[in-house]
Order: structure tokens, then C-alpha cells, then sequence
């Protein structure tokens, strides 16, 4: 299910309450039309490892979430209760953890948590996400993942006009946009050669993540993606 800004899809209930459906828990199992809706204090949290390292499965208070999610690679964004939760990282298929963290979510919210390097005594970088307000334009933001690099600013392909500015390493920045099809540059702030190009094709009310990552030959990497949340059963 994809999210638009992080506002999960509403499943219209009071509409279907006014034609006569009451049982709202027994109309999706008998005709699995639609989805529940996630609990009102719930938060949002995706996992990102950026870094070149194999996949991983993401464990949340021991319970497997997400299985061999790729380097470099967002995770959907998981749908937690809010408060504290342990998340746990392994190597895909493995039974003991890389690394774990504990983290606190607030109810409403939703974050980001980026992991530069899968070592036991590395604090994940924790970044809070914005949601799109305006359904007639698309919201864009962009991950400095990076740690070799310095701050960077984004530019149009032509470097002549900036579209985001001084963007630090373990930060992110957001505008909206028009939703057309743009390629950017990013580049160390106040330069205008390009550490690296990417290409977007947005549409109207979607939430666009670009993160910014490095190499072992401390080449940039750009990895874009239209935000998504995980499907909810309710479980």
C-alpha cells in the first residue's frame, strides 16, 4: 500500500456504516474488500543499511518485520505502537543479531532510521520524516547518508538553480514540488560540480526519498524511492 506524505489511505467506514454495513471486523473477512486501519497511536518506522554490506532481516522486539532487505535499499515503512521498541538487525537468514538499538516512537510519527555500518557499537542515524500537506504537489526529500562527505546542496541538472541547500551528513531537507520529471545534482555546498545525478518522475500527493550514500572509493551514490507503507492486517 503506498502512502502519499505518510497519510495511510481512509477505508471510508462512517460511509459504509450510512449503507448498512455495522460489523465492520466481520465485512473484511468475509469479502477482504479492504484493509484495517492502523490504530490512531500508532507511529511509522522504516530501516535503511547505507552501506554495501549483504541483506538483512529486520527483527522489531523479536519478532522477524522484514526479510532480506538489501543494502542501500528503504525498507516500507513498518506500522508500530508508540513507545519503546528493540530493533534488531541480522544477517539474512541468520538466528543470532548483528547489531540491535532500542528506539522510542511517538505516537502520529514517523522516522527514518538509517544504520551507516552494521557494527555492534554504531547508534543508527534517527531522522523524523514529513508528511505532504499539499495533494496537488509532490513532497521531496533528500538523505545525507555520506559520513566521507561534507554538507551538500541540491541543484537542477544545469547547476543554475539550487532546490535544497547545506544539507549535513546524518540530516535530510524537504520541499514540495511540482510532480514533473526532474534530474538533480547534488554537490558540495556552494559548488556546483556534480558528486552525483539522479532522475525523478513524481506524481501529484506522493512523498519522494532520495538518500545519498558512499563507496568504498568514496564515490556518491543516489537511491531514490516513492515512499510506501507496509500492509496492515491488523495482526
Amino acid at each position: 500500500m503506498q502512502i502519499k506524505g505518510l497519510r495511510f489511505l481512509v477505508y471510508a467506514t462512517c460511509g459504509l456504516l450510512l449503507i448498512g454495513i455495522c460489523d465492520v471486523t466481520q465485512a473484511q473477512q468475509a469479502g477482504l474488500l479492504y484493509d484495517p486501519e492502523p490504530p490512531l497511536d500508532s507511529s511509522y518506522v522504516r530501516i535503511i543499511v547505507a552501506n554495501r554490506e549483504g541483506p538483512v532481516d529486520v527483527f522489531v522486539d523479536g519478532r522477524q518485520r522484514i526479510q532480506k532487505l538489501a543494502p542501500g535499499e528503504a525498507s516500507e515503512f513498518m506500522v508500530l505502537s508508540a513507545g519503546t521498541h528493540t530493533i534488531a538487525l541480522h544477517a539474512a537468514g541468520k538466528t543470532a543479531a548483528q547489531l540491535s538499538t532500542r528506539l522510542d516512537v511517538a505516537k502520529g510519527r514517523a522516522l527514518t532510521v538509517a544504520f551507516p555500518v552494521l557494527k555492534i557499537d554504531t547508534a543508527p542515524l534517527l531522522i523524523e520524516d514529513k508528511t505532504n500537506s499539499n495533494k496537488l504537489k509532490a513532497l521531496l526529500t533528500v538523505y545525507h547518508l555520506d559520513a566521507k562527505s561534507g554538507p551538500v546542496d541540491i541543484l537542477t541538472a544545469d547547476g543554475k538553480t539550487k532546490v535544497l541547500t547545506d544539507i549535513a551528513y546524518g540530516a535530510s531537507a524537504s520541499i514540495q514540488v511540482n510532480p514533473i520529471e526532474a534530474e538533480l545534482i547534488a554537490a558540495k555546498s556552494g559548488d556546483k560540480v556534480a558528486l552525483v545525478r539522479t532522475t525523478l518522475k513524481m506524481t501529484q500527493g506522493s512523498t519522494y526519498s532520495v538518500f545519498l550514500m558512499g563507496t568504498e572509493n568514496r564515490k556518491m551514490t543516489a537511491k531514490v524511492g516513492l515512499n510506501k507503507i507496509e500492509r496492515f492486517t491488523g495482526k
